[in-house]
């Protein structure tokens, strides 16, 4: 082997161990750059992930709390038809009770209500041809416990059921309906305590 195959040789064999050692020197460089992505992939993902649950969090509670709204107006809703439904039913059945019943009512409703004073009493257009022949006698005795005193009127008042007693300046609405509005709180407080 001549000096110039044996330089040659030698230049051969350090460009191969040069080469290897960078190929080693890349190679754990690139694991290293590899590894360190992972981490920083990993650390990245749980930040995203801790976030995406917290943010999940917030929509399942913000739709927990819509959700919840939304069946409390909705059972509230459903009460408060309940309790106009069954007052509705009541002055139907006030104004479906048998005549002698019904006028009984009537009459105590308006010895209630009355004041003291002179009036004339207007029934209501529908009861005018039903009503007791001593239906005006009844109804200033029970008038007579306010000092007060009426005179049947032969035409009828507009309202469903029950009298009107006009004093003049003021009129005593003595209907079952009046009665029920006037005092609907009070009716549906006691309806909600019975039927809730």
């Amino acid at each position: 082997m001549t000096g110039l195959e044996k330089i040659i040789e030698k230049i051969n064999a350090d460009s191969e161990s040069l080469k290897s050692s960078v190929i080693a020197s890349a190679e754990e460089a690139g694991k290293k750059i590899i590894l360190d992505a992972e981490n920083q992939g990993k650390t990245l993902a749980g930040e995203i992930k801790r976030k995406a649950d917290a943010d999940a969090e917030n929509i399942i509670a913000m739709a927990n709390s819509a959700a919840n709204q939304s069946t409390r107006q909705t059972v509230l809703k459903a009460k408060v038809e309940a309790v106009n439904e069954t007052l509705a039913k009541l002055l139907s059945q006030l104004g479906n009770l048998p005549d002698d019943k019904y006028f009984e009512t009537v009459i105590k409703l308006a010895g209630e209500s009355a004041i003291k004073g002179e009036c004339t009493a207007y029934p209501s257009k529908k009861d005018l041809g039903r009503l007791p022949s001593d239906f005006e006698d009844r109804l200033n005795k029970a008038l007579g416990a306010k000092d007060a005193k009426c005179v049947l009127s032969k035409d009828g008042a507009d309202i469903e059921s029950g009298v009107l007693l006009d004093y003049g300046n003021i009129a005593v609405n003595c209907s079952f309906e009046a009665v029920i509005e006037e005092n609907s709180d009070y009716y549906k407080e006691k309806i909600s305590e019975i039927i809730f």
